[in-house]
């Protein structure tokens, strides 16, 4: 399970970049879909890319962090990218969606953004562009450290890149015909 608050306080930048692989390699944080871009050599799929690329300028845009311990980030990014599909097959976004299956991703995916409350009080934000800085701040000790690292995610907002806003519905696109084929 990859600790988030080690992750930032890594040197160097990380920012994603175009995946040059074969297309059928998988995700290394979901384990389930196509990696699409890669960050310090990690393949990800456009879903697990935000708990990645903490470096990507505007990535508050593209998601946040939220604290929910009992999950793994991988599982959370495949809710995550099934909430997203739902709404997508109705033509709404989940942010926007109040009826039928649309509707009800919509009140889970709310549900999960709620989690941010829990995550500003242990370490005063839920913004991934404030995570490095929040990071350093955390105590050193081991378990001390343990206990908050180990429930920070980020739950991706279903919105693609900044230089590519339309990327994600892309996506959703591409696995919404590769399912009815």
């Amino acid at each position: 399970m990859q600790d988030l608050v080690r992750y930032a306080r890594s040197p160097g930048t990380l920012i994603a970049s175009r995946f040059e692989g074969p297309d059928e390699t998988i995700c290394t944080c979901c384990q389930h879909a196509r990696a699409t871009v890669s960050v310090a050599g990690k393949a990800l799929c456009p879903t697990c890319l935000p708990a990645y690329a903490l470096d990507t300028p505007r990535i508050d845009e593209m998601a946040s962090l939220i604290w929910l311990p009992h999950v793994d980030q991988g599982v959370l990014s495949r809710l995550a990218l099934a909430l997203h599909a739902v709404c997508a097959q109705q033509g709404e976004a989940i942010g926007t969606a109040t009826t039928g299956p649309a509707g009800h991703a919509g009140a889970i995916f709310a549900e999960l953004r709620a989690q941010a409350g829990g995550l500003i009080e242990r370490i005063g934000t839920a913004q991934i562009s404030h995570l490095r800085e929040a990071a350093r701040n955390l105590s050193q000790a081991p378990l001390q450290r343990q206990h908050v690292a180990s429930g920070i995610r980020v739950l991706h907002h279903g919105v693609g890149l900044p230089d590519e806003p339309n990327s994600y519905r892309h996506y959703l696109n591409t696995l919404k015909e590769g399912s009815s084929s």
